[in-house]
């Protein structure tokens, strides 16, 4: 169990290996921390069936999430169930973890032209 925002979910699991129950809910997608055993949610999606297995590499995000984990197996899963809600029960709580849980990640940029310049500068000038 994982406490986000005000709402406790169960996990997280590793996205290849999870296998969620049939249910409506929420799922947290998540990132492993800076520290061991702890992990941040990049973002918060609604469902009505959780074990729907198109769930998350048929989700627009995906590639961005991957994107900022490196891989499927750093990709965390952490699901909060709400059987016989309606979407917009759902929605509801989505906009309240929103209000108290803000997504710290966000995907590494390419280093630009002017940062790999200035590199190449500073490691000719110390070979000089």
């Amino acid at each position: 169990m994982i406490t986000l925002g005000s709402r406790s979910f169960a996990g997280p699991f590793m996205a290849p290996l999870w296998s969620p129950t049939r249910a409506a809910g929420l799922y947290a997608v998540m990132a492993p921390g800076w520290r061991l055993l702890t992990w941040r949610a990049l973002d918060f999606e609604q469902a009505a069936d959780l074990s729907d297995r198109s769930l998350l590499k048929q989700h627009p995000k995906y590639a961005e999430w991957l994107r900022i984990v490196g891989t499927e197996w750093n990709l965390y899963i952490a699901t909060h169930e709400m059987a016989l809600s309606t979407p917009a029960e759902r929605n509801a709580v989505l906009r309240e973890l929103a209000r108290s849980y803000r997504p710290e990640f966000k995907p590494l940029q390419e280093p630009s032209l002017s940062t790999l310049l200035l590199a190449q500068a500073m490691r000719n000038n110390k070979d000089n």
